[in-house]
């Protein structure tokens, strides 16, 4: 039977090769069309949350979704959180590592002699910020434990800081001046992986634009430092690494309940900046158009 069928498909070899030719063209249609559909919600994705990081942010936040502001007090029913509960973020299931910060956002008093670094960003970090936020060294060194020990005044920046304050110059070793205290600059930071975020609404303005001052420049200091600068220690926000962009959703969903735990404000909760679900919703948008291209593929 079986010589018989290699006779039967050798004696009509046009025939034959039509046949495959079918089937070949049909899967082909098919894997493509998959794979074009998956590359495109990466692609989304990728546009929406970045790639490389998979760093959630966890924020306090007003009513109507806005960064609460600390600049003009504490607002009562919201610890300042410590070690114990940063572990507790690193334990959640998913999580490779956490990190508690305090930020201000369009800064105007960070200067190295007469150069001004307006409208960046200054940090207050924990041991554990630059490694969760996937920053790399490309100059100097970043913070040690002995730098929080001994309340050391240093400060690591990143890329845009440096040339917006030094040009070309070498910043490690060179002080700066952080609201009239010199900070002595450790080190030179960047992310490792280049990121411009696709912004089309006033709420994805506030989570990448408010939030993050990375366009003018980004100076991180010690948090232990923090009420040096600033005359009193506050609320942190968090950010968590997770093990993969899928797991980013339910991470920050479990330290948004994990640190509402501790919030008795009713005006004021934490907040995890969930671009998982604005990624999904835009590819639901294409989901029909996805269908009719596969059953085409499928009737090849």
């Amino acid at each position: 039977n079986i010589r018989l069928s290699f006779q039967g498909v050798w004696s009509h070899r046009l025939r034959s090769f039509l046949t495959m030719l079918g089937i070949i063209i049909g899967i082909a249609a098919i894997i493509a069309i998959v794979s074009t559909i998956k590359g495109t919600n990466e692609q989304i994705k990728k546009n929406l949350i970045g790639s490389g990081t998979n760093t959630t942010t966890v924020q306090l936040t007003e009513e109507g979704n806005y960064p609460a502001e600390m600049e003009y007090g504490i607002p009562k029913g919201i610890p300042v959180l410590d070690d114990d509960m940063r572990q507790q973020l690193a334990d959640i299931d998913h999580v490779k590592d956490a990190s508690l910060y305090v930020s201000r956002t369009q800064v105007d008093y960070i200067y190295y002699n007469d150069t001004s670094l307006s409208g960046g960003q200054l940090i207050g970090a924990d041991s554990h910020y630059l490694g969760t936020c996937g920053y790399i060294m490309k100059r100097g060194r970043g913070f040690t434990d002995s730098d929080y020990e001994k309340y050391r005044k240093v400060a690591v920046i990143d890329s845009v800081a440096a040339d917006s304050l030094f040009g070309d110059a070498n910043p490690v070793g060179k002080t700066i001046d952080i609201k009239g205290e010199p900070f002595i600059v450790i080190g030179v930071i960047e992310e490792s992986t280049a990121f411009s975020p696709v912004i089309n609404s006033v709420e994805d303005y506030y989570t990448y634009v408010y939030n993050d001052g990375s366009a003018s420049g980004i100076v991180v200091i010690p948090d232990v430092d923090w009420n040096i600068v600033q005359q009193y220690d506050e609320p942190q926000n968090a950010k968590l690494l997770a093990d993969s962009t899928d797991n980013m959703t339910s991470v920050g969903k479990a330290a948004q309940t994990l640190l509402n735990e501790t919030v008795t404000s009713k005006s004021i909760k934490y907040r995890a900046a969930n671009m998982n679900e604005t990624a999904e919703e835009s590819q639901q948008v294409s989901a029909t158009t996805n269908k009719q291209l596969i059953w085409i593929a499928s009737i090849s």
